[in-house]
């Protein structure tokens, strides 16, 4: 590989290297903000179970508790190896950046010397001389004398390229070296995390053998609050069905609501905010997603949800999520008040409240307070079924919430 060919490879070369690491530098970022925000959540699953540690919890509730935390801590050693490996194939590419650079920069100052060894040879003025009156004519002397003049600024300029590739080699290395530093902090980090999830996996069999010895009736327990939470859904199912008919001058054959221009209006602007409303609450940690999943205590049971269970502090006030009209004010056998609020074609439902500050019919804004959470006085949980419906079908409402 000749010189021109060296310089203009190891230009390439370090253009690649900036390419591959701001690629990886943004993969870092991102991962570093979930990193935060799982952080965060973990912050609030432990303000939460302390505040609530007073109260005389079941063994149910602690096992819940547990399993919460062992579900987020498990998101952090996800993120935390993902963060390791990126690091790892940084490194690597790296290396593999300095192994070139060396060898190329090595080959470059050899070749680099015997230019330099030339034109020491020929450094005499004479020659220099003897070569432009050597020339044909006025043309071809000043020709000559522009070459010597572009020979001299060609070597300066080699000179500076050198510095330069020099001067980006070492700030590879450094780089280098701080990734291998930051890839060491995130394994130690893990392995503390890992040895605090480990104990709050003892801490959950303990917990559940106990469950198994002092109450053998536990999985009938749970059925029955899974077959109650069902018996709500199918109630507040009943509700929206009633509204749909009313808007279809009570024809209860028909499952889409009839809207007036304002509730087509409110629909499209209910739409065109997906993943941007706000949440119902200032505070709280998700403990059971939407959609068909395993039960937090008895993993082998399955459940579905049609909403998000949403821990929050005891108290906490609930605001709408969005403009709209209160559909109903309900409260079932088995459960506490809840409210449904229509907007248009989709409804929010807010559910398991100690006081509720609206009735139906009344016009709400986004961001109104509507009610309180009901806050359980044994276990000390104030925990809110928050659900969003597109008419009569339940919908993910993380897809349609900004992140908490």
């Amino acid at each position: 590989m000749n010189y021109y060919n060296r310089i203009l490879f190891i230009s390439i070369l370090l253009i690649f290297n900036y390419g591959f690491s701001q690629d990886y530098n943004d993969q870092q970022k991102k991962l570093e903000a979930q990193k935060l925000s799982i952080q965060k959540e973990i912050k609030k699953i432990n303000i939460l179970v302390s505040e609530n540690k007073k109260k005389t919890k079941t063994l149910l509730d602690n096992i819940e508790d547990v399993e919460l935390k062992i579900s987020v801590r498990n998101k952090l050693i996800e993120i935390n190896n993902q963060q390791s490996n990126n690091l790892s194939n940084q490194i690597k590419n790296q290396n593999n950046k300095i192994y070139d650079l060396e060898i190329d920069l090595n080959n470059l100052k050899a070749e680099y010397a015997t230019i330099v060894s030339n034109s020491y040879k020929k450094r005499s003025s004479k020659i220099k001389l003897m070569f432009l009156f050597a020339s044909r004519d006025f043309n071809q002397a000043f020709s000559r004398f522009q070459y010597f003049k572009q020979y001299s600024n060609f070597r300066k300029d080699q000179a500076n390229k050198i510095t330069v590739t020099q001067q980006n080699l070492t700030s590879l290395i450094d780089t280098l070296e701080n990734n291998r530093k930051q890839r060491q902090l995130i394994v130690d980090e893990n392995n503390k995390i890992k040895k605090e999830l480990e104990d709050e996996k003892q801490m959950k069999n303990s917990l559940f053998k106990n469950l198994e010895i002092t109450n053998k009736n536990y999985l009938a327990e749970i059925r029955k609050k899974e077959k109650e939470s069902k018996l709500i859904d199918n109630e507040i199912q009943k509700l929206i069905r009633l509204a749909i008919s009313a808007s279809n001058n009570n024809d209860s054959s028909v499952n889409n609501f009839a809207l007036t221009p304002e509730g087509r209006i409110i629909s499209s602007n209910f739409l065109s905010n997906k993943g941007q409303l706000p949440w119902p609450l200032e505070e709280g940690i998700v403990t059971r997603k939407f959609g068909t999943q395993p039960h937090p205590v008895v993993r082998t049971t399955t459940i579905n949800s049609t909403g998000l269970m949403i821990a929050t502090y005891p108290n906490s006030v609930i605001k709408s999520i969005f403009e709209g009209e209160v559909l109903s004010v309900y409260g079932f056998k088995g459960g506490n008040p809840g409210i449904l609020i229509r907007h248009g074609k989709y409804i929010s439902n807010y559910q398991n409240l100690s006081q509720v500050f609206v009735k139906k019919g009344d016009k709400i804004k986004a961001g109104e307070e509507i009610g309180i959470i009901f806050t359980n006085g044994i276990s000390g949980k104030a925990i809110l079924k928050f659900s969003i419906f597109n008419e009569l079908k339940p919908e993910n409402p993380q897809n349609w919430l900004s992140k908490f």
